[in-house]
Formats: structure tokens, C-alpha cells, sequence
């Protein structure tokens, strides 16, 4: 990498930034850190910047912030957290976890620092288009404003304005402007990218390769003949003079959403059933499952709600029964969500997290399993499922059937009586684990009362904010 200090001098009161707003939003302090020159941009009237920060727990982090100067409103977008090779190990959109989710309002910073942001001396992006737009909608762009020369050192930031918002994997971060940020050597001809950051139709920062990552990933951003040719017409370019090639260019307003280029990951919200609707299931098991739960399994209900309270932590719960009399059931744990398509609330048919852009699905199923429960009873199962991937997962359930008691004592929104049904399970590649859970005979529908996993300590599980729609 080339040496960037006399590049970015003018930015350093940048990194003077007070942390005080950053310490806020976290409970680890921040002991140190600042902003890194080669991520500050100005599009239309919003900046966007990136701050190193060192916490006292010994990790580091890479915070992507924006500030909107003509609204004076300060935004958080997303949280790198690196490993000791500076790597990204894990990446936050607020709470979202490996998947974007829209910029936050930061309320922790002041008025002046948003002015202080706002009067960095960084010019707007202005674009020189280097290109018609090709057929795929993409149009190759020059920001004139970035071409600084230092001695033998050019930087420039080169620009691709996409004619359609995209959604780019692995986080599904919509993406209509890409930027990517060139250091080049005059005289050795020598090129590096050393920033590469992704835009929304606002101008904000929605995903981005810097300092270590970018590094890893230089054959990523090969420099061709064409560019480097382009690189050295601008190092020609005589002092004080504007670049010009094709044109102005302005990107256009109100971009459409790709038709092919859409979200790779599931929108689950809601307990949408849209993704799960694209995996059937086999004629086998779908003729096996029904024939469990009818007629004695059908759901008498609508929609369940409830969160699952325990030792674990709390999980938002929702259950929606199909016209099929199955259990579509959507999980929230804060950083992603999962879904499952289970028959009665115990046995999963389909599986599909928020951050993954597959499913997995029951393949094969051999079960004694028979409804109407009855005390005393005992039921055995054995299944595979197959993932996106084509792996198989074998998993074994052993329940039974052991007392009776009335519902309201589980929640007081739920009536009639309930059967307890004592459960271990062992799950190919998963520690075993043991439940308790009661069916609810006036809903026809199991819900937890408590778990075991492995040998730690069984933890009971409260169902609290209930809610039911018959």
C-alpha cells in the first residue's frame, strides 16, 4: 500500500471527533480510535465516514456513520467487529445481525459535532461520465472533485452508477452507486484500491470494503489496461484543470427496484409465509404429516402469540395456522429471526432463517406418533431433514405422556385442560436436549414449560404477553 498521509492532512481534526456519543451507544467504553480519511464522502448533502474504534475489552470495531447536513440529523449504519487480524468477523446493522436493515437515528451526537462533520472541507461527488451505460443498466464514472496529485501519487475515486436499486450479497444491502477508491503510481504505474463502498439512493453508506478487508480482497479489484490507462491520462492531467471525457453525469431519481437483482434472504416479518411457499414438500411427507393431524391434531385457533421467557433469554413467539391445519411459527431473538412450518408446534416440516438465504426440509420421517394424546402414552421419532446444500441431518424424538392440568396456570389467556408431554431430543451435530411441554387440548397446539440442554440445568419457561385469536 502507498503512504496516504500527505493526502489527507487537511482531514485530521476529523479524528478529534469526541467519543462521547460513540461510549453512549455501547456498554464497553471506547478508549480510542478515530476516523479514517479514505472512507469520508460527501454525496449530495450527507457525509459519510467510517470510525476505528478501540474498545476496553481489547476488540476493535469499524462504526459507518452519516450525517444528513441539510436536515442536521446524524445516522448510525453499520458496526464491523474485527478479529485480531483486523478482519470482519461479524457485522451489525443495529440490532440486525449479517443483514441490512435501514440506517438508525444517532441521538447521542451533539449539534456541533454534526457541524463539525458538515464542515469538513470534502467536496460533493461530481461525475464525469467515462462511458455509455451498458446493457446491463451500469455506467462507468469519475468523481472530478477526488483527483488530488501528490508528487507521483494520483488518488481518485472511480464511480458505477446502477440504472436499477440492487440488493448485493452477503448482507442484502441495496445498492445504486458503487465507489471504489485508487491510489496510483505515476511513475511505477503501480495501482491499489484502498477503499470500496456501496450507496443507497440517499447517499448512504450501505456496505464497504476498507483497510484490512480491502487488502484481503485486492485481486478483487484487478487493475485492466483500460483503467490503467485512465489513471495515466489523469496523472497527465495538468494542475488546476477539470477533468472532462463524456460528460456530466447525474444519477437518475426514483430508481426502480430490480427485477432480477432482488433480496436473496427471506423477508419473514410478520410470519410472511411468501418464502417457505417456494419449498414443497415431498408427496410422501406431505401425505404422512397430514394424516397425523387429522382429524384429532387440527388447530382450533387462528393466531398465538407469546414470549418465551427463560434463563436463556426471551424470544417473541407467533404462531399462524395454514388452511392445511399446519403451524407456521416465526421466532424473533432481536439479531435475526426464524421460521418454521411445524405440524402442532412440535415437529418441524420447513426451517428458514432471516440471514440465510436457503431452507432446510423434512425428508424422511418414521414416527408411532397418534392423536387424540392420552396420559400415560408414548410416542417415539425419527427424521431426516436435507438443507440447500443437500446435507442430510438425522434427529430422534422420545416424549410421553405423563399428567394433566388446567391451561389458565400456564397463562391466564388460555383455557381448558393440558397434558403434560416430557420430551428429549438428539439432533445430529447439536447437543441433546430435553423439553416439557403441554398440549393445550381446547387449542390442539404443544407450547413449552421448560428446557434442558445437555446437562445444564433444567430452566422453566414462562409464556408471558399472550394473545389469542380464535
Amino acid at each position: 500500500m502507498y503512504s496516504v498521509r500527505p493526502l489527507i492532512r487537511p482531514l485530521f481534526f476529523l479524528s478529534l471527533l469526541p467519543f462521547s456519543f460513540v461510549q453512549a451507544a455501547d456498554k464497553a467504553a471506547v478508549i480510542g480510535g478515530g476516523t479514517n480519511p479514505l472512507s469520508v464522502t460527501r454525496i449530495y448533502d450527507r457525509v459519510n465516514y467510517m470510525m476505528s474504534l478501540n474498545v476496553n475489552n481489547g476488540k476493535t470495531a469499524q462504526q459507518w456513520r452519516s450525517v444528513d447536513c441539510k436536515q442536521g440529523e446524524a445516522q448510525l449504519l453499520y458496526k464491523d467487529l474485527l478479529n485480531e487480524e483486523g478482519f470482519t468477523k461479524a457485522r451489525f446493522y443495529g440490532n440486525s445481525y449479517l443483514r441490512y436493515a435501514p440506517a438508525q437515528d444517532d441521538k447521542h451526537m451533539s449539534a456541533d459535532d454534526i457541524r463539525t462533520v458538515c464542515q469538513l472541507p470534502i467536496k460533493e461527488a461530481r461525475w464525469e461520465r467515462l462511458s455509455t451505460t451498458s446493457t446491463t443498466g451500469i455506467t462507468d464514472l469519475v468523481d472530478v472533485n477526488s483527483i488530488q496529485r501528490n508528487g507521483d501519487i494520483l488518488s481518485v475515486r472511480m464511480g458505477y452508477d446502477f440504472a436499477d436499486i440492487i440488493w448485493e450479497p452477503p448482507y442484502d444491502a441495496p445498492l445504486v452507486l458503487k465507489i471504489e477508491h485508487y491510489l496510483y503510481n505515476c511513475k511505477t504505474h503501480q495501482a491499489d484500491a484502498v477503499a470500496a463502498m456501496n450507496f443507497d439512493s440517499e447517499g448512504r453508506v450501505t456496505d464497504s470494503l476498507i483497510t484490512a478487508d480491502i487488502a484481503r480482497r485486492r485481486s478483487s479489484f484487478n487493475i485492466s489496461s483500460e483503467k490503467a490507462q485512465r489513471f495515466a491520462q489523469l496523472c497527465r492531467l495538468p494542475a488546476g484543470k477539470m477533468f472532462t471525457a463524456e460528460g456530466h453525469f447525474v444519477p437518475a431519481d426514483n430508481k426502480k427496484a430490480s427485477m432480477l437483482m432482488g433480496p436473496t434472504m427471506p423477508d419473514l416479518s410478520n410470519n410472511n409465509p411468501q418464502w417457505l411457499n417456494k419449498y414443497s414438500l415431498s408427496a410422501g411427507i406431505e401425505q404422512q404429516a397430514q394424516s397425523l393431524i387429522k382429524p384429532w391434531a387440527l388447530p382450533r385457533f387462528k393466531q398465538i402469540r407469546y414470549t418465551e421467557a427463560s434463563a436463556f433469554g426471551k424470544v417473541k413467539v407467533q404462531l399462524d395456522v395454514q388452511p392445511d391445519g399446519y403451524i407456521r411459527k416465526l421466532e424473533e431473538y432481536g439479531i435475526w429471526t426464524v421460521q418454521r412450518l411445524t405440524l402442532a408446534n412440535q415437529l418441524q416440516l420447513k426451517f428458514a432463517m432471516s440471514i440465510s438465504s436457503g431452507a432446510s426440509l423434512l425428508n424422511k420421517l418414521q414416527t408411532d406418533m397418534h392423536f387424540p394424546l392420552a396420559k400415560g402414552q408414548r410416542y417415539q421419532a425419527q427424521w431426516d431433514s436435507i438443507d440447500a446444500n443437500k446435507k442430510v441431518t438425522a434427529a430422534t424424538l422420545r416424549c410421553g405422556v405423563t399428567e394433566e392440568g388446567n391451561a389458565n396456570s400456564i397463562a391466564p389467556e388460555l383455557s381448558g385442560k393440558y397434558l403434560l408431554v416430557e420430551c428429549h431430543e438428539t439432533n445430529e451435530g447439536q447437543r441433546e436436549s430435553s423439553s416439557k411441554l403441554a398440549w393445550l387440548q381446547e387449542f390442539n397446539v404443544f407450547v413449552p414449560v421448560a428446557m434442558q440442554v445437555a446437562d445444564k440445568p433444567e430452566t422453566s419457561v414462562k409464556l408471558q404477553n399472550v394473545s389469542v385469536i380464535r
